[in-house]
């Protein structure tokens, strides 16, 4: 059965320049300057075509400036020019293998959270589905997206291939008027999962994106090789995945702060279910409030995380950005003792690695301290992007010891 609900024939839409070359490096998206407009009523599947070539099939999103969305080229193999369905169903077996075997390499005895298909980096636009011990959750980035992949469709092969799962939940925007669907099973009001042999907690249906923020996994596991005797403050701390592995390396304590006063309960209950006996603070507070606040009061910690969330929704809000993450990470390096660790992440993905890196020499500059690189991390192998398309590495984490 295919994943994309598909007629055999589609309605064509025609490039306005030439981004051959473009699509063929593997870069899966074509803005509105690039292609017709037809009208925000005519989004949906489209074969698209220049000069009377036919190029592929793909999405066309009519209200939105990311105008179309390539699935297929007509090169491939598997390409049935006549035969959009059996495209379509010969294309996302190949994906769904493709996918798979990146995610082999998992050891679910010790974690059982990943994600399976992370849209474009999978060669799947619009689709994100992740693994959370029991229940896999579907998640589409627009609403054109959840008529033409097939849910029910997706939910019954992942449940085929993955027979540890009892709940696949369709999960939609937390304002919606219906937040989520469940396709098969029922969805529980807590999910346990684990990453690195720690134990986390869940409310999926009521959590930011799909319950969690997988892409941290690696980073995570890296404050935990550094954590043994340290005090430890983890800002923007959600729901505490950094506080947790710093427990777990042996921190000498952990101080959570977070603005969303659920996001904190949240931190309690993880430590509560790996039974941690690290002294630990739980703060529901501002962290830029809470920073200037430890600033005051002279507090220093061996290792500062911050972590918040991203700045820059778009390019226009890059400057806003760029001088609201100097400013936390300025005064969040203020906090660290001398020879200690600061740890600096950012996912805004119009942000690149080099502006971030820049961001982190002014914000050390502004606080008056030198730093030096320990690590530099991004998202994990779960995470996966075109090589073409680098404003999909979205996620950056420096590890810097901070000295004066």
């Amino acid at each position: 059965m295919s994943l994309v609900r598909s007629p055999e024939t589609l309605p064509t839409i025609q490039l306005t320049r030439d981004v051959l070359k473009h699509l063929k490096r593997g870069h899966r998206w074509i803005f509105a300057s690039g292609v017709e407009d037809v009208g925000a009523s005519s989004s949906g599947l489209r074969a698209l075509v220049y000069k009377k070539e036919l190029i592929g099939f793909g999405v066309y999103q009519g209200d939105t400036q990311l105008r179309f969305r390539l699935f297929c080229l007509s090169d491939e193999p598997y390409f049935r020019k006549n035969n959009a369905s059996k495209t379509f169903e010969l294309w996302s077996e190949r994906q769904w293998k493709n996918a798979v075997k990146i995610r082999e390499s998992f050891n679910m005895e010790t974690t059982n959270s990943f994600r399976l298909f992370n849209g474009e980096g999978d060669g799947v636009p619009g689709l994100v589905v992740d693994i959370y011990n029991d229940v896999a959750v579907i998640k589409h980035d627009h609403a054109i997206m959840e008529t033409i992949w097939n849910s029910q469709a997706i939910a019954e092969r992942i449940v085929k291939e993955f027979p540890q799962i009892k709940c696949v939940y369709l999960k939609r925007r937390n304002d919606a008027d219906e937040k989520g669907t469940n396709l098969i099973g029922q969805l529980p009001a807590e999910t346990i999962f684990k990453e690195n042999d720690l134990l986390f907690s869940s409310n999926i249906r009521d959590a930011a994106k799909t319950g969690f923020f997988l892409d941290q996994r690696d980073n995570r596991l890296a404050i935990k090789t550094f954590a043994k005797d340290a005090t430890v403050l983890n800002l923007f701390s959600y729901t505490g995945g950094f506080s947790l592995f710093a427990a777990a390396g042996g921190a000498k304590s952990v101080t959570s702060v977070d603005i969303a006063k659920v996001a904190i309960e949240n931190v309690k209950r993880n430590f509560e279910i790996n039974q941690f006996k690290t002294e630990h603070s739980d703060v529901a507070a501002d962290a830029f409030e809470f920073v200037d606040n430890q600033i005051t009061l002279k507090h220093k910690y061996d290792i500062v995380i911050t972590d918040p969330p991203s700045f820059a929704p778009n390019e226009k809000s890059v400057p806003q950005a760029t001088v609201a993450y100097t400013k936390i990470y300025s005064n969040s390096i203020r906090l660290v003792k001398e020879n200690g660790l600061f740890a600096a992440s950012s996912c805004s993905s119009h942000i690149d690695t080099e502006a971030f890196l820049e961001i982190t020499r002014e914000a050390f500059s502004k606080a008056g301290k030198r730093g030096t690189l320990i690590r530099l991390g991004a998202q994990p192998s779960d995470h996966p992007y075109p090589l073409a398309m680098p404003e999909l590495r979205y996620l950056k984490f420096a590890l810097f010891r901070v000295e004066g």
